[in-house]
């Protein structure tokens, strides 16, 4: 092998053994973290926030070795994504260490360690949190595309965990009124172990760009739009945001009260301006998954009336598009519905340049 591709294999592997270093320091720490919790172990607490000034130490020393590998090397291709990806995977990692460090400071404040049906969910948390991690890690030492995939896919999880701890902890806080700076701290916990699978997702993307190339697709959007009946409004607006938008959105709609068919003279004007909603039927809002949406639109009053209790992830937002036309006058109601579908245009396409900057309706 020629001295220069004998050196530069070198520093490649003196890379890739000090982010192994500091995973495994990283993921000792998010262990350590976990176990003080959730045992009330101040020592250990102590000692793990401690230990985080020689984790950031390898941060900086591994930043410089990818600093020094570029001058040296001018590396392109295969190599320029590993370095570019572990420059990436350092401050991922460092962020996972501090929320290692603020799950001890957190639960260092708690008078007692959690119990109960929160102890549960912590230990459910923490377990998906250290398994996305850890396998984020091995997919890096192995170089398995396969396990980084399907590490993300567990994303997920988490979100929902999270969603259901805090429903349970304001139930908490309602019942212990004098409880809620412990219900904060408990708070504060189960949102770091929730960051942590999404810092180890991060991991797992550039480990797939490393190998393939391939970058993130992006994040999908959910969501519904909802009104009294479904049978015009929220079809009009599903419909229009499919036509513009469905690269960028799922999108689906949904009343309180739903009907049994979509309004005749509703559909009857968006097939003269191009759309067929021949196939879309009402459907009931409580039949929709609400967990996994991203924004709730009404467009008759307020979300909140269709939605008591959204999502801790959940975005609502209330778009006033006016009365509904008499549809007995044809002429007045197809001239109403097109006062509707011009105003259903602006929100859209305001709502999805924010979104994704891309305005396409």
């Amino acid at each position: 092998m020629p001295i220069y591709e004998k050196r530069l294999q070198q520093d490649l592997n003196q890379i890739r053994q000090a982010v192994a270093a500091m995973g495994e320091g990283v993921e000792n720490a998010l262990k350590n973290a976990i176990q003080a919790m959730l045992s009330g172990n101040e020592a250990l607490a102590n000692m793990t926030i401690l230990m985080d000034y020689p984790l950031d130490r390898q941060c900086l020393d591994l930043d410089r070795l990818c600093h020094a590998f570029i001058a040296r090397h001018l590396p392109s291709a295969g190599h320029l994504r590993l370095i570019s990806s572990t420059m990436r995977m350092i401050y991922d990692l460092e962020r996972i260490a501090d929320y290692a460090v603020n799950i001890c400071r957190e639960s260092l404040d708690l008078p007692s360690p959690p119990s109960g049906l929160l102890k549960q969910e912590l230990e459910t948390m923490a377990s998906a949190s250290r398994t996305m991690l850890r396998q984020s890690l091995t997919a890096f030492a192995e170089e398995n595309v396969g396990l980084a995939k399907s590490t993300m896919q567990l994303n997920p999880q988490l979100g929902q965990g999270l969603d259901k701890a805090i429903r349970d902890l304001v139930e908490e806080g309602d019942s212990h009124a004098g409880h809620s700076r412990d219900v904060m701290d408990l708070y504060v916990i189960f949102t770091m172990l929730e960051r942590v699978g999404n810092r180890a997702t991060n991991l797992c993307e550039e480990i797939v760009f490393w190998l393939t190339g391939e970058m993130p697709p992006p994040k999908e959007i959910n969501i519904l739009f909802v009104d009294e009946d479904n049978s015009a409004l929220g079809l009009m607006a599903e419909a229009m945001a499919k036509k513009g938008y469905e690269k960028n959105c799922r999108f689906i709609s949904a009343g309180r009260q739903p009907l049994r068919e979509a309004n005749p003279r509703m559909v009857e004007f968006m097939r003269s301006i191009g759309f067929d909603l021949s196939r879309m039927q009402p459907k009931p809002l409580d039949k929709v998954e609400l967990q996994g949406l991203d924004i709730i639109i009404s467009l008759q009053g307020p979300v909140r009336s269709f939605v008591p209790k959204p999502a801790f992830h959940t975005t609502f937002l209330n778009w006033d598009v006016g009365e509904m036309p008499d549809d007995d006058d044809r002429v007045n109601a197809n001239r109403r519905y097109d006062e509707i579908y011009r105003e259903l245009a602006v929100q859209l396409r305001q709502l999805m340049d924010i979104l994704t900057g891309r305005e396409v309706l």
